[in-house]
């Protein structure tokens, strides 16, 4: 009764020990500003996926994003690579159960240069083993394991997220090129009827050769800019195909020219400390800091002796129908002594402290850059607001100029030149505030990116 008290009592303390082996996690002190440098008047919005990129009222982007979110290539890397996660992490609980293993036999023998008869003989055994995880060791693999999958996760969220940002910044690529090919197709063809006019009147001997040499050039020149607008929009074109996992040429979702004002969403920043519970490449970076912790316990636990219980039960005979008549059961245990090794185990185990540091120290170097990345978004974003209304205020007035200098022209005031030079300052007006807008609608894409979508409920 006495040994059997004892053994109990050593039993209960390994099980106390094995407890105390669980490190835990606390999250390391971090410099979080207290609000936005530039988030201007906070709004509440719906940042879902399902209804923010619904603000920009545009059917083919949606039609866009769908066929990205089902077709990206990196996107089904990102599913197959949780997919994988989930799959290790399950062989890991797997291999943390009771294992079985079994096997039947059956030969025939004789003995060589003896007239002896062929004998038969028939086995089978079921054997089973068993790791008593009283250090911790089992349980830390687990969940580095259980944070690896974790970590997965929020890397499909954050793919998806990029997915949709890429596809976005893409479409308008294309929409913003539309527009500028419509435009100047629009000033090529004005600049055209600039060089009728000048040529009839240089015919009739009202102006110089000169007007007549300046028009043809500025006719030619635009040409040569739609060329290449054609060349970047169909490199864009391909961009996108290769997106929606398509060869390039493939025929994609119709899109149409950009509008000098499209709709926009409202944005909601929230607060710089809400980030990491937001953001899921921030928590994937954290979740993994956890599983690298785990690693330490495991690598700890590692010097401890490891205690393994075994049994089986089998049986042998010289007829298969006998197997059963005669079983054998047999009980063991054995304990491994890794301690031995103790410089090699402890070489491992600053390994994985130097791991878990190295994660520690780029873990707060992507916070930081994630802060940075949304605070510079929002600074940009208040920016082309302001920036917008003084390139439409200037759009407006150079179209009053170009219909000034074109009457002046007619009635014989100036010459060519000055409307070709009106009609040029114009048509940089125009194309400026598209890439304005282009450049505030990509700047809104990658805001919701950097803010990690919507806010955690």
């Amino acid at each position: 009764m006495t040994l059997w008290k004892s053994n109990l009592f050593v039993l209960s303390l390994a099980l106390l020990l094995a407890g105390c082996q669980s490190t835990p996690y606390q999250r390391q002190e971090l410099d979080a500003p207290a609000q936005w440098r530039s988030a201007g008047t906070q709004t509440q919005a719906d940042m879902s996926r399902e209804h923010w990129w619904q603000g920009f009222d545009d059917p083919s982007l949606l039609a866009v994003l769908e066929q990205a979110s089902s077709h990206n290539p990196d996107l089904s890397i990102a599913l197959l690579k949780l997919r994988k996660a989930q799959l290790a992490a399950g062989l890991e609980r797997s291999d943390a159960l009771p294992s079985l293993s079994g096997d039947i036999n059956a030969g025939t023998k004789r003995t060589l240069g003896e007239s002896s008869a062929w004998s038969r003989s028939s086995g089978g055994s079921l054997s089973t083993s068993y790791e008593l995880d009283l250090w911790g060791r089992v349980d830390a693999r687990l969940r580095a394991a259980d944070q690896e999958f974790r970590a997965s996760a929020y890397d499909e969220a954050a793919a998806r997220l990029l997915s949709d940002s890429t596809a976005a910044g893409l479409y308008w690529d294309i929409a913003a090129l539309k527009a500028r090919q419509t435009l100047g197709k629009a000033d090529l063809a004005d600049l055209r009827r600039i060089q009728a006019l000048a040529e009839a009147k240089w015919r009739a001997g009202a102006t110089s050769e000169q007007d007549v040499t300046q028009a043809r050039s500025a006719v030619l020149s635009q040409q040569a800019d739609l060329l290449t607008l054609a060349d970047e929009r169909g490199q864009k074109e391909n961009a996108l195909a290769l997106l929606l996992d398509h060869a390039p040429g493939a025929a994609l979702p119709p899109i149409g020219p950009l509008p000098l004002a499209p709709g926009q969403p409202a944005i909601d920043a929230g607060l710089p400390s809400s980030l990491l519970e937001r953001r899921p490449d921030l928590m994937a970076a954290e979740a993994r800091l956890r599983g690298k912790l785990a690693k330490v316990d495991q690598e700890r636990a590692a010097f401890f002796p490891a205690l393994k219980l075994t049994g089986s039960l089998g049986s042998s005979s010289s007829a298969l129908s006998s197997l059963v008549q005669n079983p054998l059961l047999s009980l063991g245990a054995s304990l491994s002594l890794p301690f031995l090794e103790w410089r090699k185990q402890g070489l491992q185990l600053k390994t994985s402290q130097a791991d878990y540091e190295l994660e520690t120290v780029s873990f707060r170097k992507t916070l930081y850059g994630a802060y940075q990345e949304v605070d510079n978004a929002l600074s940009a974003r208040q920016r082309l607001l302001q920036v917008v209304q003084l390139q439409t205020a200037t759009l407006a007035l150079n179209r009053r100029s170009e219909q000034l200098a074109e009457s002046r022209y007619r009635a014989g005031a100036v010459d060519a030149q000055t409307w070709l030079d009106a009609a040029k300052a114009r048509r940089g007006s125009e194309s400026a505030l598209l890439r304005l807008r282009q450049e505030q609608l990509k700047n809104l894409a990658d805001l919701y990116k950097a803010l990690g979508g919507a806010p955690a409920a």
